[in-house]
Order: structure tokens, then C-alpha cells, then sequence
């Protein structure tokens, strides 16, 4: 095998690594807002508990630095500087979904904002 067709080989594993790290977040992201969505409708999440929630993930939705130094050490760890931009906008569209649920939730129970 020539060196050109040792690095497309690299590189499509690479992709492909990503591809599939990125795959699993996805779905990680759609189980934990369908759990999420759950625990609140069988209120198993109490109404104090949901306060704090929601106005913790305030904070975190509009943290740009919390998103950047997350998608940081996950690049590092799985798919480099590619992958850290791919988990970024995963972790940014997770936050806003999960935000979003949480908004529903305090509007569907009278709770202020």
C-alpha cells in the first residue's frame, strides 16, 4: 500500500469515527429529551426541582464559553479539531431542545419564568 493510500485509509477512518461518535450523540440527545419530557409529564420532577432546572439551563443555553471548553475536550478526546466542531453544534442544539422542554414545562404548570 502506497503512503497516499495510507493517509485516505487514516482519513476515512477518522470520518468515520466521527461519523459514528457524532451518530451516538445524536441519539443520546433524543433519548435524554424524550426522558426528559417523561420524568416531567408523570411529574416525577417536582415543581422546585424544575425551577432550578430551568433556570439553570438559562444560564448554560447562553454560555458560549461552557459549549466552546465542552466541544474542546470532547474533540480532543474523539475527532479532533473537526469533531469538536461537530460536537459544538450538537451540544448547542441539546442545550436549546432541553431548554425548550423545560420552558414548556413551567409554562404548562403556572410557574413564573
Amino acid at each position: 500500500m502506497s503512503d497516499a493510500q495510507q493517509i485516505f485509509m487514516a482519513i476515512g477512518i477518522l470520518t468515520s469515527i466521527i461519523f459514528i461518535f457524532c451518530l451516538f450523540i445524536y441519539l443520546f440527545m433524543k433519548l435524554s429529551i424524550f426522558l426528559l419530557k417523561f420524568a416531567i409529564n408523570k411529574r416525577i420532577i417536582t415543581d422546585k426541582n424544575l425551577t432550578f432546572r430551568y433556570n439553570d439551563m438559562k444560564i448554560y443555553k447562553d454560555n458560549k464559553k461552557y459549549l466552546i471548553i465542552v466541544s474542546i475536550i470532547t474533540g480532543i478526546f474523539c475527532g479532533g479539531l473537526f469533531g469538536g466542531i461537530f460536537y459544538y453544534f450538537f451540544l448547542k442544539k441539546l442545550f436549546a431542545n432541553i431548554y425548550e422542554v423545560y420552558k414548556e414545562a413551567m409554562i404548562e404548570r403556572n410557574l413564573p419564568l
